[in-house]
């Protein structure tokens, strides 16, 4: 896939406290959204068309607490994960450009609970957490190469997949936040304190762009989103996992 016609995707984490309920994060978005003229809406879940300026009353008469939307061939999905305590906000196919990613996530990170967010390439996403063999298959894409496992499951389920353990993009849900890194990137302080990070040794490596906007550190780990697992772009992967995460 050329870099022209990569899209830049976009992934932000909020704790529990953030939302009381799915509309307040789509009041969020709708101003950045606007730019993309869409007058009408695809409720993800049940494929009704809400007209934009509805969309929030839809949300609060439904009484919702996530949402899928599909609109200008992309997609905003909100959800809670339930079993490690955060709220996902997951933003698909829209932004083709850094510039248009950046000023999503302007939206929601004076928020209270805003947790982290991430800029990522969607297809070096795809291909660094896909473990199923089948899917290599499917789309005719070689994995010999690549390291394998069982995936731990009990006969007759046991399967070999791949194994994705050290592959720098890949991402892996914590308790209250996910371990995964992007080129561009916005962390809270308080993500810092729960993995028992000290900001000024995150301020202070030569290669990240860091800048404190208050509760909120925006890293600039490369000049672009991530798209391999070799070379320069590993070790600044690795490097920012390890700063960040201490993995």
């Amino acid at each position: 896939m050329g870099d022209a016609n990569r899209m830049v995707e976009i992934e932000v984490v909020s704790s529990e406290r953030l939302y009381d309920c799915a509309s307040a994060v789509w009041g969020s978005l709708i101003q950045p959204l606007r730019h993309f003229n869409e007058s009408a809406v695809i409720d993800g879940f049940t494929g009704k068309k809400i007209l934009l300026a509805d969309f929030s009353s839809y949300l609060i008469k439904n009484k919702c607490q996530s949402f899928c939307i599909e609109l200008a061939n992309g997609s905003v999905e909100f959800s809670y994960v339930a079993d490690k305590g955060f709220y996902r906000l997951d933003i698909k196919r829209l932004a083709n450009s850094i510039d248009v990613a950046q000023s999503l996530i302007g939206a929601l990170i004076d928020k209270s609970g805003f947790v982290q967010a991430r800029i990522y390439d969607a297809e070096y996403d795809r291909w660094q957490n896909a473990e199923s063999l089948t899917l290599f298959e499917v789309e005719c894409v070689e994995h010999a190469h690549l390291p394998k496992k069982s995936n731990g499951l009990p006969f007759p389920l046991t399967q070999e997949i791949v194994d994705i353990s050290k592959n720098p993009g890949r991402w892996i849900f914590r308790s209250s936040y996910i371990e995964a890194v992007g080129a561009f990137m916005w962390v809270s302080k308080s993500l810092l304190k729960v993995v028992g990070v000290d900001e000024k040794t995150l301020m202070d490596v030569d290669c990240f762009a860091v800048e404190d906007l208050g509760g909120v550190l925006k890293i600039a780990a490369y000049d672009q989103c991530f798209t391999l697992a070799v070379g320069a772009q590993a070790e600044r992967q690795a490097l920012l996992r390890k700063v960040l995460f201490n993995a």
